[in-house]
């Protein structure tokens, strides 16, 4: 049981790491915080490793935009008029932001499929790097969910017999497996966010070169609209 406790308080840990919002400011900072107040001239926040510390104001003319823990993007400054002709053009950041498993390029949200897809066809050294952190990831979750059956079928098997000393094999054995995935949880998970610093620092400039467009791309990770540039 205490095993089992262990590994659902694992799971509600990974999930509270992702609860973040993510501030993106004019001078290409991302802030990890926890929004408190957005009004028309100002956000206020704390820093997301410091929720008991001072509470933070910052300008929205200083704010590209906000990227929720729910996915959720809020736009600041998100368009700009040409007097000419009366067109509008939008504008966005020109880097790539990344909030849990989703990424926010020019303004387009992309899951963790379509964002695979993406990097493969316009960063390919961001793409290996992805490739291999979700490589170590996946690994990590199927150690962890062979822990968990083992521990399930440990309870099961112990409540049916009434004697559970026989299977403390088993429970340590999960125990083992549940420890080991946890490296590989923070390794692959590492790596994949690294993918988005390698795209800003080496792919900006040729992505945007190109024009945009939308197309079906398939790779490893599965099949989903794909953002060409």
């Amino acid at each position: 049981m205490k095993q089992l406790i262990l590994t659902i308080s694992f799971f509600v840990l990974i999930a509270l790491c992702h609860a973040q919002d993510i501030i993106v400011t004019s001078d290409a900072q991302k802030i990890e915080a926890k929004i408190l107040e957005v009004s028309e001239s100002n956000v206020k926040y704390k820093e997301i490793d410091n929720l008991e510390g001072p509470t933070f104001v910052l300008s929205t003319q200083k704010i590209i935009s906000i990227i929720y823990a729910n996915g959720k993007v809020s736009l600041f400054h998100e368009s700009s008029t040409i007097e000419n002709n009366n067109q509008v053009t939008e504008t966005y950041p020109n880097f790539l932001t990344r909030l849990g498993e989703n990424y926010t390029y020019q303004g387009r949200v992309m899951n963790r499929n379509v964002y695979a897809n993406f990097l493969s066809n316009n960063c390919p050294s961001a793409y290996e790097i992805y490739h291999k952190g979700h490589i170590i990831a996946y690994s990590g979750m199927l150690l962890l969910s062979a822990a968990i059956g083992m521990e399930i079928g440990t309870l099961i098997g112990g409540a049916i017999t009434r004697n559970f000393s026989s299977s403390m094999p088993w429970i340590y054995c999960a125990l083992g497996c549940t420890i080991a995935s946890i490296p590989l949880f923070i390794v692959g998970y590492n790596k994949m966010h690294k993918s988005v610093d390698i795209f800003n620092e080496q792919c900006i400039q040729s992505a945007n070169r190109t024009q945009s467009y939308w197309s079906i791309g398939a790779s490893g990770n599965g099949v989903g609209l794909v953002l060409n540039f």
